[in-house]
């Protein structure tokens, strides 16, 4: 093994570790039966972040993507932090959501798309 193998399996072992204790996303649609499950993906130092919701089946897939905070109304902290996103699923639906931070560890939100369709979620830390 060369020497630079061994920094790299440190760092590979370092991303699987970090991966180990995700996020959780959960949601529903309100046209689509069962609960949506998938992942969070946390934002950079500044907020905003990722998640990607399923539904039982695999067939819908919804990606999203979420700004950074415009409100924060508890500086030092994440509490109450609430920004906007957009949900894209490969059925073609798209909904603008808000989002809310209830602690620095899991936020919730829920939007609209155009044809009046809810949809709800939630992401929190795994323990």
């Amino acid at each position: 093994m060369n020497k630079r193998g061994i920094p790299l399996m440190v760092v590979f072992a370092s991303l699987l570790a970090a991966c180990a204790i995700g996020y959780q996303a959960r949601g529903s649609l309100s046209d689509v039966p069962g609960e949506l499950r998938g992942k969070g993906f946390p934002g950079n130092s500044s907020g905003g972040g990722r998640f990607i919701l399923a539904d039982s089946d695999g067939r819908l897939q919804c990606d999203g993507q979420l700004s950074p905070p415009d409100i924060s109304p508890n500086p030092g902290t994440c509490e109450g932090e609430a920004g906007k996103g957009i949900v894209r699923c490969n059925d073609g639906r798209e909904v603008t959501v808000r989002w809310m931070a209830i602690t620095c560890r899991s936020f919730e939100g829920g939007g609209e798309d155009k044809f009046g369709n809810r949809l709800i979620f939630r992401v929190d830390r795994k323990n």
